[in-house]
């Protein structure tokens, strides 16, 4: 090559880099300045009006500004604000503040909302049952903790058997910057979860709930309802919101005829499922046809028919109306403790296989080895599966595959390849995952049966996981996030 070939087009090239990299400067520049606020940590996190909390985190700013809190919906005065830097707030809790999300809001947008508890609204525990034969709670221990941290309760008249009794922790969404006053504010113990593990007299000893916040405890038998004990739920490993709501109203029905009966007893037990009521599916409301015996057992009701007539055709109506909200988590990873409770009937059920889930095949032991290898942290070893998964698959409405296992072989498969995959590598590799069988609502009222996944960390609670939307799942009229691929490890819609 010519020698005054060279220099021309050094020439040219020297300062196209020189422009480029400008241009790579002024982007992580910005990208550092206007980056939202962040909050870490309140310090308390529960306290009185006129006491103050500092708030800990980044990129708050230097000075305030034109910047603000909020509180549970309110909007602190000047006055409130005792200092203010990048990384801490001080604040002076103002008067008329309740509890509720705390939130800070600079000229980049607003931040995350842990919960701020107003000291004045926690219960005081009365001496003896309100009305003899109600429970009573006298003590709880430990009086914090997190989602799965063990939980003894005691106290009077809690029954000599669980029966129909419950225990409910207080429950806020975040939803909104303003809390509101419906039986939404509560969340039962699971059984689906195991979070009763006994139940006596005057002991219960429960696992806090997926999904409890900060708030009062309190114990509803058949005989009524206790008193409430204040129980602070701490987040150890970051956070989970319910998020957007979207309103639905199904209906559906069961008809039965030509009954051919086996033997004298006349009379035939049906389950059916019903509309399962969780965090992020909630305010339901319904009307049965006829009403049935077993309103709601682990999300199925019950019907008996007797003296069956085989010329009658028997017909079971439901009609529901119901919230459904999207989940979304923001969890540091790295944080997050390697050690399950093995004892724990959630960890033992929801790591074995089943008929759908196969665990113990060597198919898929072996991938789940060779994906997660010695990885310890839970978190990451589900999250390495799913990159697996999306991998490995190819999305095929219509694939024949026969089980699972034979699409890892043709390498497609539909939605019910993915979640059962997703949850039977996952527990092969000891960590408890579970799938669930829904429908997606899109378009005009069009709906498709879908399969997507769950698993759980002690200290957050359920993930959701939908490794077919994750890997390209096209569906006309489904909204889509902007990253399918990141979304759908850790977050939900709530387009079913």
């Amino acid at each position: 090559m010519p020698i005054h070939t060279t220099r021309i087009s050094l020439r040219v090239i020297l300062p196209v880099m020189v422009f480029i990299l400008l241009l790579a400067l002024l982007a992580l520049s910005l990208y550092l300045i206007n980056k939202p606020p962040e909050i870490l940590r309140l310090d308390p996190s529960t306290a009185l009006p006129g006491e103050r909390i500092k708030i800990y985190g980044k990129n708050f700013g230097d000075e305030k500004d034109g910047s603000e809190i909020i509180i549970a919906g309110i909007k602190p005065t000047n006055s409130n604000y005792i200092s203010w830097s990048d990384d801490k707030i001080v604040l002076e809790v103002p008067d008329d503040v309740k509890s509720g999300r705390l939130f800070v809001r600079t000229g980049e947008g607003k931040s995350n909302g842990p919960l701020f508890i107003n000291k004045e609204y926690v219960p005081v525990v009365i001496e003896g049952p309100a009305k003899p034969g109600e429970p009573y709670i006298r003590n709880i221990s430990p009086i914090k903790g997190s989602v799965g941290q063990e939980v003894t309760i005691e106290g009077l008249n809690f029954g000599l058997s669980q029966g129909e009794g419950k225990v409910f922790f207080s429950f806020y969404s975040g939803s909104s910057e303003k809390e509101d006053t419906s039986e939404d504010n509560f969340i039962e113990c699971s059984s689906l979860d195991f979070d009763y593990k006994s139940w006596s007299s005057q002991r219960i000893i429960i696992f806090v709930p997926d999904g409890a916040t900060s708030g009062a405890l309190k114990v509803k038998t058949d005989r009524g309802e206790s008193n409430f004990v204040y129980f602070e739920v701490v987040n150890p490993y970051g956070t989970k919101l319910y998020g957007q709501k979207r309103g639905y109203q199904i209906q559906y029905s069961v008809a039965i005829s030509d009954i051919v009966q086996e033997g004298d007893t006349g009379e035939i037990t049906l389950w059916i499922p019903g509309v399962y009521r969780n965090q992020a599916q909630r305010s339901i409301e319904a009307v049965f046809d006829p009403n049935p015996m077993w309103e709601n057992y682990k999300g199925l009701m019950m019907y008996q028919i007797k003296n069956i007539e085989p010329w009658i055709q028997y017909k079971f109506s439901h009609t529901y109306w119901f919230e459904r909200y999207t989940v979304e988590t923001d969890i540091n990873a790295q944080r997050i403790n390697k050690n399950y409770n093995t004892e724990r009937k959630l960890y033992t059920y929801y790591t074995d296989e089943n008929i759908f889930t196969p665990v113990k095949d060597k198919t898929i032991s072996d991938i789940a080895y060779s994906v997660t290898k010695r990885e310890k942290n839970p978190y990451i070893k589900a999250e390495k599966i799913y990159n697996y998964l999306l991998k490995r698959l190819e999305y095929d409405q219509d694939s024949d595959s026969l089980s699972p296992l034979e699409a890892i072989g043709k390498r497609k498969g539909d939605a019910y390849d993915y979640a059962i995959l997703f949850t039977s590598l996952t527990r092969s590799a000891k960590v408890p995952a579970r799938t669930v069988a829904g429908y997606l609502v899109y378009g005009n009222k069009q709906t498709r049966k879908h399969w997507w996944s769950e698993f759980y960390i002690d200290g957050v609670g359920w993930i959701p996981v939908d490794a077919a939307l994750g890997d390209g799942m096209d569906i006309t009229g489904l909204k889509l996030p902007d990253n399918p691929v990141k979304y759908y490890f850790g977050n939900g819609d709530n387009q079913r």
